[in-house]
């Protein structure tokens, strides 16, 4: 320890920028030069190092600090006498320092603790010193202006980020520029030397590569936009129309079901037993379901006729006033309050709507969805009924072919109407406008023979009893894609990679044959067919040698020549499917695609993703229009066979 004079260049160095500490008192000590009495927090300071006789040197250093000042004052002028003056006051100055060898071997590198002014016996402020940091890189030096006792709130943040250790974590470290620095920190006395003070900036970083939207695409195609309430009601139509579901029309009283033990174990005869029996009550809550829809909707006619009735009874009642007595009247029958009543009207409501503008088939297939559909209303529009009024034909048509018995169900209110189409559900052309069908032969001039086919046939002049597409040196219960057992037994079969025509349960695809302006007959989707999805294959008469008409050519080699089947045709007349009614397009949404099913090489129609209510369409290739002379009338921008022919037919 050695004393220090106040007002030297070596005390303004160290109390400048000083940062004020905790205050130890209000009481002052006061010193007397006189006496060997030192100031009590000296005595402590003594005492807590164990070495009392600091105390007689420093009272010894202070009285020949006092004589020397007094000797200086005897001899100096009076502006020497005003400098000694201000130096007679004196201060204890305390250091430390590190050390590895002798602790009592003076260096010269020490640290200062701090500063006691013996005239008061106050603890002066240590100054602010710079923390180093071997992590030079990732900090910024910035100057530190001179600073005073009394420290604003920002000085104070700035002192305890200079002290801050480095922190690990996920953001970036940036180091600042000059600009980044605080200039609003300096005060007035901004001519003494800056203190650099080490701060670590840290900053986020944006990553500039975002994932960006998907590009929009360049083909032209519209947005796909979210299917409204309206557009799924009529999905649900379509799909109970193309389910297996039995409808049909029962006695409420049935008998006593078989009795089925289960406790020894389930065989074979009593699982399928206890299927059927689900099938069975499924199909009856159904029909139930649908009978209750056509009861509730012919309840609403009967009540608008009663409310007519009840007015020409009663001629002077207000309108209002007659329908409360029909109200009231049917409260009484049912047993219900006038608001149960009511809600269950707005209800019925809807379905008698349902039932005007799309017919009786619409609201009996539209038993998924169709009550919170008529709860809430939201799709009851105009256009709505417009749309009903135009499917209505094509929803007579499915489900007079593919449910013959579904109009007995309105013998439950006494009413019966004759079925209206016949036959193969393909045999009806589906007219635009909301006209009638009209019979598949009636669309060509010359008549159309034709016979609608579940399976190929094989004309057996060419080809005898052999099938052409039969494929040599392949495992016929093997699939030659996914590596799985082919069979046509559901339970046996392991190959998915067509279940909706091989291996598993059918189910009439959801197209229809529909007129298409200057291209005659065409084949439309009822529902959407997502992409990969096997349509139906494309089926006609095996044969060989025909030229100049519509075939299809097989046994092409897409395998090896040693794996492919022996070339042949397939001439849609006069056996064939729908298949026969594709249209052509140079931007089609399904193709035909080659299968090896149990050894048989089989042409299908798959789909390239196809909305409900688009005409399907395939490409007919380049080779069908090199032999044909016929003209594309696709109406695509990038049509490639728009020859412009004369005389030349339409394809």
């Amino acid at each position: 320890m050695y004393l220090i004079r106040k007002n030297t260049p070596r005390y303004s160095e160290l109390c400048h920028g000083a940062k004020k500490l905790v205050e130890l008192g209000d009481e002052s000590i006061q010193l007397d030069m006189d006496s060997t009495s030192l100031p009590s927090l000296i005595t402590q300071l003594c005492n807590l190092l164990h070495n009392p006789g600091f105390l007689g040197k420093l009272s010894s250093a202070i009285n020949r600090s006092k004589l020397k000042t007094s000797e200086d004052a005897g001899h100096g002028s009076e502006y020497d006498g005003e400098k000694h003056s201000a130096h007679n006051q004196l201060f204890l100055r305390i250091e430390a320092t590190l050390c590895q060898e002798q602790p009592y071997k003076p260096h010269d590198d020490s640290l200062l603790l701090g500063c006691i002014d013996l005239q008061n016996g106050k603890l002066l402020a240590s100054p602010a010193t710079p923390v180093t940091s071997n992590h030079s890189s990732d900090s910024t030096i910035i100057p530190s202006p001179p600073q005073s006792t009394a420290r604003s709130p920002r000085q104070d943040f700035a002192s305890h980020l200079s002290k801050r250790r480095k922190t690990v974590s996920g953001l970036r470290l940036a180091p600042s520029t000059a600009s980044n620095a605080d200039q609003t920190e300096s005060d007035s006395d901004s001519q003494c030397p800056p203190t650099p003070i080490k701060r670590s900036i840290r900053q986020f970083h944006c990553e500039t590569r975002f994932p960006q939207r998907k590009k929009p695409r360049n083909d032209g195609a519209p947005p796909v936009l979210e299917p409204t309430s309206a557009d799924k009601l009529i999905a649900g139509i379509w799909k109970q129309v193309y389910s297996p579901v039995k409808l049909s029309h029962f006695s409420s009283v049935q008998g006593p079901e078989p009795a089925l033990d289960i406790r020894t174990g389930v065989s074979g005869d009593v699982f399928r037993a206890v299927s059927t029996l689900c099938l069975k009550y499924y199909n009856q809550s159904q029909s139930m379901r649908a009978m209750e829809m056509i009861v509730q909707a012919y309840w609403i006619e009967c009540y608008e006729s009663r409310i007519s009735v009840i007015g020409q009874a009663h001629p002077h009642l207000p309108p209002t006033e007659i329908r409360m007595m029909a109200l009231r009247e049917a409260c009484s029958v049912l047993q219900w309050k006038e608001k149960d009543l009511r809600n269950r009207m707005a209800i019925w409501r809807g379905y008698a709507q349902i039932r005007d503008s799309g017919g009786w088939a619409s609201l009996i297939f539209a038993s998924a969805g169709v009550y919170r559909f008529c709860k809430y209303r939201t799709g009851f529009t105009s256009s709505f009924s417009t749309q009903l009024r135009h499917l209505r034909p094509s929803i007579e048509v499915a489900a007079d072919t593919l449910h013959p018995e579904w109009r007995d169900l309105l013998l439950v209110i006494g009413q019966t109407e004759p079925r209206k189409y016949h036959g193969h559900p393909h045999e009806w052309v589906i007219p635009r406008g909301g006209a009638p069908a009209v019979p598949l032969a009636s669309t060509y001039r010359d008549g159309f023979q034709y016979e609608f086919i579940e399976a190929c046939r094989i004309d057996a002049g060419v080809f005898g009893e052999e099938d052409p597409r039969r494929v040599e040196g392949v495992d016929a219960e093997v699939c030659g894609v996914c590596g799985e057992r082919q069979a046509d037994e559901v339970e046996r079969n392991r190959c998915l990679c067509f279940p909706s025509l091989f291996g598993c349960v059918r189910a009439p695809a959801p197209v229809q044959v529909f007129h298409t302006p200057g291209k005659n007959n065409g084949v439309i989707a009822r529902l959407p067919l997502p992409r990969g999805l096997a349509l139906f294959p494309f089926l006609g008469l095996l044969t060989r040698g025909i030229t100049g008409r519509d075939v299809m050519l097989g046994g092409s080699s897409t395998q090896t020549p040693k794996t492919s089947p022996r070339p042949y045709q397939i001439l849609q007349t006069p056996y064939l499917n729908i298949s026969r009614f594709i249209n052509h397009s140079c931007r089609p949404n399904s193709q035909f695609q080659r299968f090896i099913w149990r050894g048989l090489e089989q042409i299908i129609v798959v789909s390239r993703g196809i909305a409900a209510g688009s005409e399907i369409t395939v490409d007919y290739s380049d080779g069908y229009w090199a032999e044909l002379d016929l003209e594309c009338r696709c109406g695509e921008g990038g049509c490639r066979f728009r020859r412009g022919k004369e005389g030349g037919r339409v394809g």
